[in-house]
């Protein structure tokens, strides 16, 4: 469950805030600190462990970084933490957000479904350097993937990408995964 406390406050004030927090986890959301849900399911961990390990073999460490839930995506009006974010190398080691990120996953669960994918799509989308925003679902192998396309403009509808046998394919960052690879022995499959 996200919890949105009643003080507004400003990104600064935000980032002082979490910089003191030793648990939990929160977003900034236009004005508000919200808090998060803490950890996850057992599939959700390994999801998102298996879309890092998938990404960290296909792209060239001196080229990206594949980053997880604390580096924070500052879109202007609000800071999530995704659970994968995937940028250029060579970012501020001491920087607790990036505005450039490349490719942005969130893992579905029942209490961020909605916020995932209807509100979050169009933060995302108004970062110029994204390629791809994908949600995937931790339930089967289902992933519905936001790609810009060669336009510069993100489609209206997502497309979906689902199956054992699909592919993702990311053509800007030079990735394909297999849905087979990263949902294996999980749950429905």
């Amino acid at each position: 469950m996200n919890a949105r406390a009643g003080i507004k406050v400003d990104k600064a004030t935000f980032y002082r805030f979490i910089e003191r927090q030793t648990e939990g986890r929160f977003e900034f959301d236009r004005g508000s600190i919200v808090q998060l849900m803490s950890g996850g399911t057992y599939s959700h961990s390994k999801l998102i462990k298996r879309l890092e390990v998938a990404l960290d073999r296909q792209l060239d460490s001196l080229e990206w970084e594949v980053t997880g839930q604390s580096r924070g995506v500052d879109t202007g009006e609000t800071v999530r933490y995704p659970d994968i974010v995937v940028e250029a190398a060579g970012a501020d080691e001491r920087g607790l957000s990036t505005v450039n990120p490349m490719l942005v996953i969130e893992v579905l669960s029942p209490s961020t479904e909605e916020v995932d994918l209807n509100v979050k799509p169009g933060e995302y989308m108004s970062l110029p350097s994204l390629v791809a925003y994908i949600v995937a679902s931790q339930t089967s192998p289902r992933l519905t993937v936001w790609l810009r396309n060669v336009g510069g403009g993100f489609p209206d509808a997502p497309e979906v990408v689902e199956g054992p046998d699909a592919v993702l394919s990311i053509e800007a960052l030079g990735v394909d995964i297999a849905l087979a690879e990263i949902y294996r022995r999980m749950t429905g499959n």
